[in-house]
């Protein structure tokens, strides 16, 4: 009796080691799946560089500069040149994006009216200036459909191109005097991708971003003091002042994240493969061992082969529907095949109890994937009710085995 009990123990402990080797064999094909995830990925990313060299770049608008020069009439040398932002500024940005598709891949671009106005200090130097001119860069000129008209002092101005920027001379009003504040407004009618960022350095700057989109990322240096997120878009707002900050060297802004990158989330899912793997193996193994049906090793590997399939097929539907959508039919052809196989293996009703697990264990992935702040946490918890449960299991197998024997 001891001399078969030893020789059952030796037996199963070959094969825990050769399950093991299998495991490690299927981190191959598993490694090779997250590579197309990762290829896959970054095709996209040179997609979206393509689109944003032919739409436009994300955009970045920098801060409205009054600059006095004055010169000298006679040899033209500039004796005094000066710069001022205003005194107060009022960006107000209102932004529809829209969906480029390329192949299978999807691409955010966005149009913004952007309304640009505020005050600038008259100073001596301005009014005793030769020419006084406000300009304004951003990032891709491109992007702008036509080049505004500036309203200052009640008379009108016209933009014209300046590098990357827009640039216009102006006078001061005949009555100004030094210290007052004259009013400025324009409107940028703009395009971009990706993100929209300002640099906003008025002394007291009050920005706000209106938007259908639902999904934002707010950047930068600086946080919106207040954000409104809704269905049908947000609304954010910045109040910013030059006595609060250190430098002028800030940027501030949104970027239109893509509410549900397939391929960062395959990623992640596909990084929990090899614990499935290991759990389905687990519990095919209790259930040979409880039901005396014996599972072979080649089909241990074909079982794991099946459940590394799931994650291309999980990547491949991705790209055409939503990502829970491309899921749940993965997981449906994975489980049809596995109870078609488990039914052949076992040929007992328990190959519905053991589909039921491989089931459990994929939507608990699937659960913990949407967990984005709590998804260590809630795998940590069910890793240690999975511990728990081989504990139970295990506990008195080897008296099970005497008693079988």
């Amino acid at each position: 009796m001891e001399t078969k009990n030893n020789s059952h123990h030796k037996q199963a402990t070959l094969k825990t080691v050769f399950l093991a080797l299998i495991t490690l064999f299927l981190l191959i094909p598993l490694t090779m799946v997250q590579n197309v995830i990762k290829e896959r990925g970054e095709t996209k990313t040179r997609v979206t560089e393509q689109v944003m060299s032919s739409y436009s770049q994300p955009q970045l608008i920098y801060t409205p500069e009054l600059k006095s020069i004055k010169t000298d009439s006679i040899q033209s040398l500039i004796i005094n040149d000066s710069q001022r932002y205003p005194t107060k500024l009022d960006i107000e940005a209102n932004v529809t994006t829209n969906t480029l598709h390329r192949s299978v891949y999807d691409v955010i671009v966005y149009n913004t009216n952007v309304k640009i106005s505020g005050t600038f200090p008259v100073t001596e130097q301005s009014l005793e200036a030769t020419e006084n001119v406000i300009s304004l860069d951003i990032t891709d000129f491109k992007g702008l459909a036509t080049l505004p008209t500036m309203t200052y002092g009640g008379k009108e101005f016209k933009f014209e191109r300046k590098g990357n920027g827009i640039s216009t001379h102006f006078v001061q009003p005949q009555d100004a005097q030094v210290d007052d504040q004259i009013p400025f407004s324009f409107t940028l009618d703009l395009k971009g991708t990706d993100s929209l960022m300002f640099n906003p350095l008025g002394v007291e700057t009050k920005l706000t971003v209106n938007s259908t989109y639902k999904h934002p990322s707010f950047q930068g240096d600086i946080l919106p003091e207040s954000r409104d997120i809704r269905n049908d878009g947000f609304t954010a707002t910045w109040n910013l002042s030059s006595h609060n900050l250190d430098d002028f060297d800030y940027i501030t802004g949104v970027k239109f994240v893509e509410p549900a990158n397939p391929y960062q989330q395959s990623t992640r899912s596909a990084k929990y493969g090899i614990l499935i793997i290991v759990l389905v193996f687990a519990a095919a193994f209790f259930v040979e061992f409880f039901t005396q049906k014996e599972i072979s090793l080649i089909q241990y590997t074909v079982i794991g082969l099946s459940l590394v399939l799931f994650y291309s097929l999980l990547l491949s539907f991705s790209e055409f529907v939503a990502f829970g959508i491309a899921y749940t039919i993965s997981l449906v052809m994975t489980l049809g095949a596995l109870l078609f196989y488990f039914r052949a293996i076992l040929k007992s009703k328990t190959a519905y109890w053991l589909v039921a697990f491989v089931a459990l264990v994929y939507v608990v992935n699937f659960m913990v994937l949407q967990m984005e702040t709590y998804a260590l946490l809630a795998g940590s918890l069910v890793l240690f009710v999975l511990l728990c449960g081989v504990m139970y299991l295990t506990a008195n197998i080897n008296n099970r085995t005497i008693e079988t024997e």
